[in-house]
C-alpha cells in the first residue's frame, strides 16, 4: 500500500520527464500549482520545462511568472531580459510585464524593512487592481500600526467581502488609537451596517475621545439610509453627550420635520459640541419655518454662550435671520484677542453670504490680521464684490505668509476657515504637512485663475520656485483630487518656462492632478538627472499618467539598485497596464 501511495506521488514528475509531455501540458501543471497557492511547486516545475524547452517564449513567459509568484524579482527580470534578445516585442505581453510587476510588489510586501513594506503597500493601491486586495489583507494584519492604518484606509477604497471581514475584525480587536479611527471611517465609508451597534456604544463611552466620537458619528451617518423618528428620540434624550451629537447630525441629514421642537431644546445642550450641532441644524433646516420671536430668543441666548464657538456660530445663525441683529457681535469677535476665534468668526462672516457683505468689506479693508481678510475675501470673491480688492488681498497672502496653510473646520464642520497649519508629520504619509500647504495654496491660486487675475501666472511661478511638488506615497493616494481645468491650464503656462526647476515643477502638478500625456517625455528625459528622492515623484506621476509609452522607462528602472524606485515603477507598470 505505501508502495503504491509513493508511486502515486511520483506520477507527477514521472509525467513531466516523460518524452511525450508537451508545452502546453507542461504550462497547464505550473498553473495549476499556481491557482492552488503552491508557488514553490509551480516554480519547480516551470524550471524543468524552461531547462527542457529552452528558447521557448510559452514556457520562457511562465517561469517568469512562477519566479515573480516566488518573490525572487530579479531572476525573473534576468529571464526577461534573456527572451527579449530572441523576442523583442515581449514587451507587448502585457501578461508577462504584469507578472514582472506583481513580483516586485509581491516581494516588497514581505520584507522586514518598514520603509520598503509601506512603499509596497502604497504601490499595490495605486493599481487599483483586484490582486492588491490580498496585499491590503495581509497589511492589514501587520505588526506596525502605522501601517495596518495605511492599509484600513486604502481598504475603504475596494468593497471586497474580505476587506470588510477584516474591518470587522479590527473594529473588536484594534488596541492603537491612530488604527481605530481609520477603521471606523472605513465602517462608514464601505456602509458596515453590522458595525453599528459598535460605533453606538462608543458614542456612548466616557473614555474614548473627542476625534474617536466625531469618527463615529460621522460614521454612523454614512451608514443610515435613514431613521424612524421614534428611533431619532432615543438618541436625542440620550444621556450620552455623543448620541445627542449624532441627533442633531441625522436631523440635519434626513431634514426631519417632526424633529424641530427636540432640536430647539438642544440648542440650549449641556455640551457645547451638542449646541453647535444643533445651531447649524436649524440654520440649514429649520430657520425658515420658525416663528421669527421664538427664533431671536432662541439666537440671543446662544450669542451670550460662554464657549466662542458656540457664540460665533449663534452670530452666523443670527445673520440669516436679522443681519442687523448679528453685525454688533461679528465686530466683536472679529477683534478678539484670540487669533483663533477671529479667523473662525471671518470664516462664518463669509458664510453668510451677500446678507453682512457692507461688513466684509471694511473688515477686508481695516483688519490687521492676514488671516482674516484672506479668509473675508474667499467670501466676497463667491458674491463677486470688490472682486479686485479680494485679489489683491489673496495675491499678497500667498507672497508674504511663510508659514504653512491649511483649510480647518474642527471648530464647526460647516465653516472652512484658513489658517496656519497646525498638521504635523506622520509617518503613514511622507511630507504630509508640505502636501496640505501646497494643495491649500493651490486651491488658493485656483480662485486667482479663475478670476482671470493677471498675477496669477507669476504666483504660481513662485510657488513652484519655492516649493518643491514632493506629494508621494499615500498623500498621492489620499489627498490628489482631479484638478480642475483653470488651474491646470494655468499650470501649463509655465512648462516653457526658462528655469528648469520650475518647468519640472509644473510637468509634476499637471501628471499628477491633471494626467497630463504632453509632459511624459519631459519627466522621463529628467529622471536620470535627479536626485533619489525626486525619481520617485517622478515615477509616481508617470504611473499617474498611465501611457504604453512608459512601459521600457520602467522596465529600466525595475534593474536599479534602490527597492523603493523599483516598487514605484512596478506600480507605476501595472497603473499603465490596467488603463
Amino acid at each position: 500500500m505505501r508502495l503504491i501511495l509513493h508511486t502515486i506521488l511520483l506520477i507527477p514528475s514521472l509525467l513531466l520527464a516523460a518524452p511525450g509531455v508537451t508545452e502546453d501540458e507542461g504550462i497547464r501543471r505550473v498553473q495549476a500549482h499556481l491557482l492552488i497557492d503552491d508557488p514553490k511547486s509551480a516554480l519547480r516545475e516551470a524550471k524543468e520545462l524552461f531547462d527542457s524547452f529552452e528558447g521557448s517564449r510559452a514556457i520562457g513567459s511562465t517561469y517568469i511568472e512562477a519566479l515573480s509568484a516566488n518573490g525572487f524579482e530579479e531572476a525573473a527580470l534576468s529571464v526577461f531580459n534573456q527572451l527579449s534578445l530572441k523576442y523583442p516585442n515581449l514587451i507587448e505581453d502585457r501578461l508577462v510585464l504584469e507578472e514582472l510587476s506583481w513580483g516586485v510588489l509581491r516581494r516588497g510586501v514581505e520584507s522586514t524593512q518598514y520603509g520598503i513594506r509601506l512603499a509596497a503597500l502604497i504601490g499595490s493601491y495605486l493599481t487599483r487592481d483586484v490582486r492588491a486586495v490580498k496585499m491590503l489583507v495581509h497589511m492589514m494584519r501587520d505588526t506596525n500600526a502605522v501601517i495596518r492604518s495605511v492599509a484600513v484606509q486604502m481598504a475603504s477604497g475596494f468593497g471586497d467581502a474580505s476587506l470588510k471581514d477584516e474591518i470587522i475584525r479590527l473594529m473588536e480587536e484594534e488596541p492603537i488609537w491612530l488604527v481605530r479611527l481609520e477603521v471606523m471611517r472605513a465602517v462608514g465609508q464601505l456602509r458596515i451596517k453590522e458595525l453599528e451597534p459598535k460605533l453606538k456604544e462608543i458614542l456612548s463611552s466616557g473614555k474614548n475621545t473627542i476625534e474617536e466620537r466625531r469618527t463615529a458619528i460621522e460614521a454612523l451617518v454614512s451608514i443610515n439610509d435613514e431613521v424612524s423618528f421614534e428611533e431619532w428620540g432615543r438618541l436625542a434624550k440620550s444621556d450620552r453627550a455623543g448620541m445627542r451629537h449624532f441627533a442633531c447630525n441625522l436631523a440635519a441629514h434626513f431634514e426631519l420635520e417632526e424633529a424641530k421642537e427636540e432640536i430647539l431644546l438642544l440648542a440650549v445642550d449641556t455640551h457645547p459640541d451638542v449646541r453647535i450641532a444643533a445651531l447649524n441644524t436649524i440654520g440649514l433646516v429649520y430657520l425658515k419655518d420658525l416663528d421669527v420671536e421664538v427664533a431671536k430668543e432662541l439666537i440671543e441666548r446662544a450669542l451670550g454662550d460662554s464657549h466662542p464657538s458656540v457664540a460665533i456660530t449663534a452670530t452666523w445663525l443670527a445673520a440669516l435671520l436679522d443681519p442687523a441683529m448679528a453685525l454688533p457681535h461679528f465686530e466683536k469677535w472679529l477683534k478678539s484677542s484670540l487669533a483663533e476665534d477671529r479667523r473662525f468668526a471671518a470664516a462664518a462672516l463669509s458664510a453668510t453670504g451677500f446678507r453682512c457683505a457692507a461688513l466684509s468689506q471694511r473688515v477686508l479693508k481695516e483688519s490687521d490680521d492676514p488671516y482674516v481678510r484672506a479668509n473675508v475675501a474667499i467670501g466676497l470673491i463667491g458674491q463677486r464684490v470688490v472682486v479686485d480688492q479680494c485679489c489683491d488681498t489673496l495675491y499678497n497672502f500667498m507672497n508674504e505668509e511663510k508659514r504653512m496653510v491649511m483649510w480647518d473646520n474642527r471648530s464647526n464642520a460647516l465653516f472652512q476657515v484658513l489658517t496656519p497649519s497646525y498638521v504635523r508629520h506622520i509617518d503613514q504619509i511622507p511630507n504630509y504637512p508640505e502636501a496640505i500647504d501646497q494643495m491649500t495654496r493651490l486651491n488658493l491660486l485656483s480662485l486667482l485663475a479663475v478670476l482671470e487675475d493677471p498675477r496669477a501666472s507669476d504666483a504660481l511661478k513662485g510657488f513652484l520656485q519655492r516649493k518643491s511638488w514632493g506629494i508621494t506615497g499615500v498623500a498621492a493616494a489620499t489627498l490628489l483630487q482631479e484638478g480642475d481645468e483653470t488651474t491646470l491650464d494655468l499650470v501649463r503656462s509655465l512648462v516653457d518656462d526658462p528655469d528648469p526647476n520650475v518647468r519640472l515643477q509644473a510637468c509634476l502638478v499637471l501628471a499628477m492632478l491633471g494626467r497630463d500625456e504632453g509632459v511624459l517625455s519631459d519627466l522621463q528625459n529628467n529622471y536620470s538627472g535627479s536626485e533619489h528622492e525626486r525619481k520617485l515623484h517622478i515615477l509616481e506621476a508617470l504611473g499617474r499618467i498611465g501611457r504604453e509609452e512608459s512601459f521600457s522607462f520602467f522596465l529600466s528602472v525595475l534593474q536599479e539598485p534602490f527597492q523603493i524606485l523599483r516598487l514605484a515603477a512596478a506600480s507605476g507598470l501595472i497603473q499603465g497596464l490596467n488603463r
